[in-house]
């Protein structure tokens, strides 16, 4: 029960944080700033919290990052650029994408410093 509660109050608060930057950013701009932030930061945390409990582990990468970052989003936005260039389309889908895989790797790379092995 501890855990499902973690999962559900991360999640609480990684929702707010992204609509909060919505609403304080250009329109469009959001999206990418939570999807890369959040991408580096699940990168770091599964390289920091490896040693913390099950119940922090899942408050702060599946709950809090995982309701941060948004596929539903990248994935509607992504066919409304569809709809008015398949290339601008792709191009989107590609950046946003490999944006994210990037930040991931520099947010693994950057947690593994400092960190004994």
């Amino acid at each position: 029960m501890k855990r499902i509660l973690a999962v559900g109050l991360g999640g609480m608060i990684g929702s707010l944080l992204r609509a909060s930057i919505y609403m304080a950013v250009a329109e469009g701009l959001g999206l990418w700033l939570v999807n890369i932030a959040g991408s580096f930061l699940i990168g770091l945390a599964a390289v920091r919290l490896t040693r913390k409990s099950a119940e922090l582990r899942l408050l702060i990468s599946t709950g809090l990052l995982g309701s941060f970052t948004t596929f539903s989003a990248f994935s509607a936005d992504w066919f409304h650029q569809l709809e008015s260039s398949i290339w601008w389309g792709l191009v989107f889908a590609m950046t946003m994408t490999v944006a994210c895989i990037a930040a991931a790797g520099a947010g693994l790379w950057t947690g593994r410093k400092g960190v004994p092995s």
